[in-house]
């Protein structure tokens, strides 16, 4: 039997890939049953399983694709990197992006799961890992307060941008995403971002 190439593992892998982000935003990014999914990627249930274990590890990848295009975002952008934090937090996070209710909702479909509590920790380390270093930089660029704990700063930041997906998910907020968001800029920007970094 021919071995598998890497291109064609990689191509297979993007379709599943590809079709979960399909199919969950048909379904208002609900869960997706595994049979739909395989519907829309046209693979078997076999092929599946042996590029993800579970459908957790599946919303795992998705939501660190997600994160990653923020990531990119933020080191792209020519600014200074503290004047740059500052235009993701206010032009991304708080105004109702659409990966925050894909994020939130593959925290919620993780937590009632077997497997999902570990994919959880693997994605919540990941951004941790992914966002810390850039609040440092910031900081040592006299950005961000140097007295933040940066770790608890981006737990923060994340805590804010889960609930206010989740909240965005239920179609539940009294007033809206953005003018919460706008709010919570408004506290950053008094106590933990310094001025001066302006857009």
């Amino acid at each position: 039997m021919p071995k598998v190439s890497d291109e064609h593992k990689d191509a297979v892998r993007r379709r599943i890939i590809d079709a979960a982000l399909t199919c969950l935003e048909r379904n208002g990014f609900q869960d997706v049953t595994t049979r739909e999914l395989l519907s829309e990627a046209g693979l078997s249930t076999g092929t599946f399983y042996n590029y993800f274990p579970s459908k957790e590890h599946l919303y795992e990848t998705l939501a660190e694709e997600l994160l990653a295009v923020d990531i990119a975002r933020v080191v792209a952008d020519t600014r200074p990197l503290g004047a740059s934090i500052r235009v993701f937090v206010r032009d991304f996070m708080l105004n109702q992006p659409k990966g925050a209710i894909p994020l939130a909702r593959f925290r919620d479909q993780a937590a009632t799961s077997p497997t999902g509590a570990d994919a959880l920790d693997r994605l919540n380390r990941f951004l941790l890992d992914q966002f810390v270093p850039l609040v440092r930089s910031a900081q040592a660029d006299g950005a961000i307060a140097d007295d933040l704990d940066p770790e608890a700063f981006v737990e923060l930041l994340d805590i804010v941008y889960d609930g206010m997906g989740r909240r965005a998910a239920s179609e539940a907020f009294q007033t809206s995403y953005e003018r919460v968001g706008a709010t919570i800029l408004a506290v950053l920007g008094r106590g933990a971002l310094r001025t001066g970094d302006e857009a």
